[in-house]
């Protein structure tokens, strides 16, 4: 007990100097520069984070799609059984998600990531030694419950109990990181599963959890205090205005059902692109190419907020971010068949996807700010992972009884009313 004020101060102190440190290179970076977009880079904290999602998402997602034919075709079954597997996973992570949220402003998010690694590392190896489909079934959705500890929210959650209300740079920073998942894990995945199978890839996947992943936890989010310790080691300084009250409830309705309307459509998009792009007369392997501008895309968008960042709030990047998804759609409808519109397209969509990421982390700090930050932003996942995961097949269902266009339609509908919704958004105003 008597070393805890210390451990706080300590923590304060080092969230202190680290907001001076950004405040003095938004102040300085107003260019465009080399300086500028690096100036986040030499904290220990988001680089590990960084890391950490790369490594999660490629071997707990983006892995899945290459290994899944190998797998199929040992077990026998079809590989739309593997993906009702992994669906089944996403669903139970929507009922996870609140919970881990809650543990994350109980805990911090060290404790719960580092728990999140050590579980990911067993739904792997579960999988690697599953002696049968339906042993791999409970493997892949114990292993995809258990992602919920490790990405995205959990990250955010964590740099926001050490960063406080700058931890909107951190956000953004890791989100470009890992933005490089699939550009790394797909060829990575592809090459192990030549060289080895599907289950030492699996086995290897855990081990780098077990040895990169969890001590990497361990020692950087050790100022990740719980949001009751964060906000007792405060001081009087003045904090940015959150909403409080009616406007709260309302906010939280609006931004609540923008996202989780995005959600449905950036579910089955990534799913059915290719598709999408060949209905527009495109064979195959063009639409194959033309798709391939999504993650540049992604890449560049987010750069963009990294560099610009401090010129605009969070709002104004959730605005651009469901904007941009409402506008690829009705270009590609407004104007089919053509090349550049195709191009564009998924140039626009790219771009979207990368920025609703790094709205999700940092929309809910500007507008309800640190505290009950893990809670609030679990609720909210666990809904979009709920409504969400059908969504793939919905869209699928469209294309075969009705059209793609007609799908694409009713897609955009839901995207202008979700931008229409975040629009009704406003920044907390000073008392």
């Amino acid at each position: 007990m008597c070393h805890q004020p210390a451990s706080q101060w300590r923590g304060h102190c080092r969230t202190v100097m680290n907001t001076r440190y950004r405040q003095s290179a938004m102040s300085n970076g107003s260019r465009l520069s080399a300086a500028a977009l690096f100036a986040g880079f030499n904290d220990r904290t988001v680089l590990a984070l960084g890391l950490t999602q790369t490594i999660g998402y490629g071997t707990l997602f983006y892995a899945y799609g290459v290994l899944a034919p190998a797998i199929s075709r040992e077990f026998g079954v079809g590989i739309d059984w593997f993906f009702g597997a992994f669906t089944v996973g996403l669903l139970l992570g929507g009922l996870v998600a609140p919970v881990v949220g809650r543990e994350l402003d109980r805990r911090g998010a060290r404790q719960v990531m580092s728990v999140g690694s050590l579980a990911a590392a067993g739904g792997l190896v579960a999988c690697a030694m599953a002696p049968n489909i339906w042993a791999f079934s409970v493997a892949v959705v114990f292993m995809e419950a258990a992602a919920c500890l490790v990405l995205y929210e959990a990250a955010f959650a964590g740099l926001t109990q050490i960063y406080r209300y700058e931890a909107r740079r951190g956000i953004t920073l890791i989100t470009l990181i890992a933005g490089f998942a699939s550009t790394i894990f797909w060829p990575l995945t592809q090459w192990m599963l030549g060289a080895l199978d599907w289950r030492w890839t699996l086995l290897i996947f855990a081990v780098v959890h077990l040895a990169v992943c969890f001590p990497l936890h361990v020692l950087v989010l050790g100022l990740a205090k719980p949001v009751v310790t964060a906000v007792a080691a405060t001081t009087s300084g003045e904090s940015p205005p959150v909403l409080v009250g009616e406007a709260r409830r309302r906010a939280l309705v609006f931004y609540t059902s923008a996202i989780v309307m995005a959600g449905l459509v950036t579910s089955a998009f990534p799913v059915h692109m290719l598709r999408i792009i060949e209905n527009e007369g495109f064979t195959a392997e063009v639409a194959a190419v033309i798709a391939m501008v999504m993650g540049p895309a992604q890449v560049v968008a987010r750069l963009i907020e990294v560099l610009c960042g401090h010129r605009f709030d969070s709002l104004m990047t959730g605005r651009v971010a469901l904007g941009a998804l409402a506008a690829c759609i009705a270009l590609l409808l407004a104007t089919p068949g053509s090349l550049g519109t195709a191009i564009a397209f998924a140039a626009l969509y790219g771009a979207a996807q990368g920025m609703i990421t790094i709205a999700r982390g940092t929309v809910p700090l500007q507008l309800f700010g640190p505290q009950g930050y893990g809670t609030l932003v679990g609720r909210i996942t666990g809904l979009r992972f709920l409504l969400n995961a059908a969504s793939p097949f919905l869209f699928a269902l469209g294309m075969a009884h009705l059209s793609v266009d007609a799908a694409l339609w009713v897609c955009g509908g839901i995207a202008v009313l979700a931008f229409g919704l975040f629009m009704l958004l406003e920044a907390p105003k000073p008392a």
